[in-house]
């Protein structure tokens, strides 16, 4: 079973290539609007700013989600007993609700697995948006 967490958190891990791709894509939109400025800028500059923060939440999130993770691999304690614990933690500083808790860890990977798909998905609207921009700014 604790194999499950390391493949899990290993793969968790990779968000952080993707957030530095988002911010790379972030940067470029800016740098497109910023050469081709001929247009009113607000809008994109609002859009690709928002893609980037929800990005940077959903990063956040995951690293979050493979710390705890990483945090079960390193304990000797059974995975019982270290999920009961870890769930009475997020109830108490209310980061879970009750209906939560006590959720088979096949469950929680595929929130985990959910977060990382989202997230791949946010970076590809940023390159989509950049590309839109690019191609709309430098053929006018």
């Amino acid at each position: 079973m604790k194999m499950n967490f390391v493949v899990v958190s290993q793969l968790l891990k990779q968000s952080q290539s993707i957030l530095k791709s988002g911010y790379l894509a972030f940067v470029l939109s800016i740098i497109t609007l910023s050469l081709f400025s001929k247009m009113q800028i607000l809008i994109p500059l609002l859009l690709v700013t928002g893609l980037l923060a929800i990005h940077h939440y959903l990063f956040i999130r995951i690293e979050f989600d493979r710390g705890l993770l990483q945090h079960m691999v390193d304990q000797p304690e059974d995975v019982e007993s270290l999920t009961q614990q870890l769930d009475q933690s997020l109830l108490n500083l209310k980061l879970i609700p009750s209906s939560k808790t006590g959720r088979d860890w096949s469950i929680r990977f595929k929130g985990c697995f959910k977060l990382l798909k989202i997230q791949i998905i946010i970076v590809l609207i940023q390159y989509s948006v950049f590309i839109v921009l690019f191609y709309k700014l430098a053929h006018r």
